[in-house]
């Protein structure tokens, strides 16, 4: 989908652009989180890489990348939560916003202890699909 001000149209201006090969990070003010979309092979899936602190100072910067997304009418959202340290009930809620909207909102991990710890205290870990990344030290471990 292209918003009306298309950053390919000569003279037109945006403050975000959503083309699916466009790499935008989104910061929060204080910089202690921050949201970053990786390279997709399609405009449908969007690979997002969370990092940081999440609350209700520093969620704005999740919100606005999980709307990105859905401006550009991606199917899929892939949220890498691996490198979050810290996420409390404004986190939650993105999260759980998220889910509620015509993308498909899927976790990557491995889950922090932190966040796996929210998820489990409010019951909703069993609402957010959730893919594990092989990592060099399990991929070590089994052999």
């Amino acid at each position: 989908m292209r918003e009306a001000n298309d950053p390919r149209i000569p003279g037109s201006e945006t403050r975000r652009v959503s083309l699916h090969s466009a790499r935008r990070v989104h910061r929060a003010v204080n910089g202690c989180a921050r949201v970053e979309r990786a390279g997709s092979e399609t405009s449908s899936t969007w690979f997002l890489r969370a990092a940081g602190e999440f609350d209700s100072d520093t969620v704005p910067c999740l919100r606005e990348a999980l709307g990105d997304a859905r401006r550009d009418d991606a199917e899929r959202i892939l949220l890498d939560v691996s490198r979050v340290g810290f996420g409390d009930s404004a986190f939650l809620d993105a999260l759980v916003e998220a889910r509620r909207g015509p993308a498909g909102l899927v976790l990557v991990g491995p889950l922090p202890f932190r966040i796996r710890r929210l998820f489990e205290l409010t019951g909703t870990l069993r609402l957010f699909p959730l893919v594990l990344l092989a990592t060099d030290r399990g991929a070590s471990g089994s052999v």
